[in-house]
């Protein structure tokens, strides 16, 4: 009784602090708790969703390797994706349509349960419960047991995906979908710190469209934002993954380059404003929209991100000065 409760207490956990385990640690926690609940020899537990049909399975002894499911991976899975109620199997090895992805390696088949599991925002996979040939039945309390866990289940996955929602809405800029002026400023000091900690280099890169206003004036706001989202989204693919663009004013955008001087950074610009000013973008001829880049350097053009950011500001104001469509790098003694 005192474990029944104990499982039953943690299923209450479940939907309370999952957000942040890792998916494998989620199921593992799931077909640890069926094991409990309903006294079985085996619980499996098959992914949500269409296409991906990948199978966990646990026994009374810990993981067991499964086998590749295959096509469908097994008729109850299938028949549970279409909206069926639980089934109840009394005895598996004569159940007439089970395949062998609704079977368990190593349990001879007994009695079985099969359950949704799932998220809402996918069709449902399976979470199934086994016992060894000539062990007794599952029962209707079984099921409702089972598919509570299964349920609880289900809301911590919902309840993970809203939190990682909400983090990158937090972080994430509505129109273009690269980084906020808030993460940028958080992650520019972080960078900065390491930076400083192991003696490396550092740059950031401030870009600013040309011409925006006339192409607004011409073709309309909503245009413009279009513009900005595809023109980020190309700004986006000349980085690597761990460097950061974000979105620093209206039509102004930040990158930063971990681990790359200025003369790095400069090759890094040169290549986003390549891009852009090959990129035809709608109602325009090609090159008419174009940007203007400004590159610093850590540690010679700023120590910290107030004085870093300054400092490609003024380059970039150099950029625009100098006629547009062009990379400026930091006078050498602008931080005099």
């Amino acid at each position: 009784m005192y474990a029944r409760e104990r499982a039953l207490h943690s299923l209450l956990e479940l939907t309370r602090g999952t957000p942040s385990l890792a998916p494998a640690e989620l199921a593992d926690r799931v077909l640890e708790l069926a094991l409990a609940l309903v006294d079985c020899d085996g619980a499996a537990l098959t992914a949500p969703g269409h296409r991906d049909r990948s199978r966990l399975l646990r026994g009374r002894d810990g993981r067991v390797e499964a086998p590749a499911p295959g096509p469908g991976a097994g008729a109850f899975v299938r028949l549970l994706s279409r909206g069926a109620e639980p089934l109840l199997v009394a005895d598996l090895a004569a159940e007439p349509r089970a395949t062998d992805g609704d079977r368990f390696p190593g349990i001879e088949p007994g009695p079985a349960l099969f359950v949704p599991f799932g998220s809402r925002d996918t069709s449902p996979g399976c979470l199934a419960a086994y016992r060894v040939a000539g062990s007794p039945a599952f029962t209707a309390a079984d099921t409702r047991t089972l598919t509570l866990l299964a349920t609880a289940a289900g809301l911590a996955l919902e309840n993970r995906r809203l939190a990682r929602d909400l983090q990158k809405l937090a972080v994430t800029d509505d129109l273009t979908q690269v980084y906020n002026y808030r993460y940028l400023k958080t992650s520019l000091r972080r960078e900065l710190k390491r930076a400083a900690r192991f003696r490396q280099t550092l740059s950031v890169v401030m870009i600013d469209v040309d011409n925006l206003k006339s192409y607004n004036d011409v073709n309309g706001h909503l245009r413009g934002s279009f513009l900005l989202k595809e023109l980020a989204q190309l700004c986006l693919e000349q980085v690597r993954s761990f460097d950061v663009l974000a979105k620093y004013g209206g039509d102004e955008f930040t990158i930063i380059l971990p681990q790359t001087d200025r003369t790095g950074a400069r090759i890094v610009a040169e290549r986003v404003r390549n891009a852009v000013a090959s990129h035809a973008f709608a109602l325009v001829p090609k090159g008419r929209i174009t940007v203007s880049l400004g590159v610093a350097g850590f540690p010679e053009d700023g120590a910290d991100s107030v004085t870093l950011l300054r400092a490609a500001d003024h380059a970039l104001y150099l950029a625009k000065r100098n006629g547009r469509n062009r990379v400026e790098v930091v006078q050498e003694d602008l931080a005099a």
